[in-house]
């Protein structure tokens, strides 16, 4: 039963229906934001749709 419901969760978040944010920092950026850090936002995994699980 615990093998069957690992092949559902969803492989592109790993099972938590979002897909974290990255930050990087480079000298590039220092003068466009006071810590230099460039972040993507949390989004909704666009292969489960949220859920955490795939069909199949």
């Amino acid at each position: 039963m615990a093998d069957e419901a690992k092949k559902n969760v969803c492989p592109t978040c790993n099972g938590k229906g979002v897909i974290d944010g990255v930050c990087e920092t480079s000298g590039e950026w220092q003068g466009k934001n006071a810590d230099g850090q460039v972040c993507t936002p949390d989004q909704k995994c666009p292969t489960c749709k949220g859920t955490g699980k795939v069909e199949g």
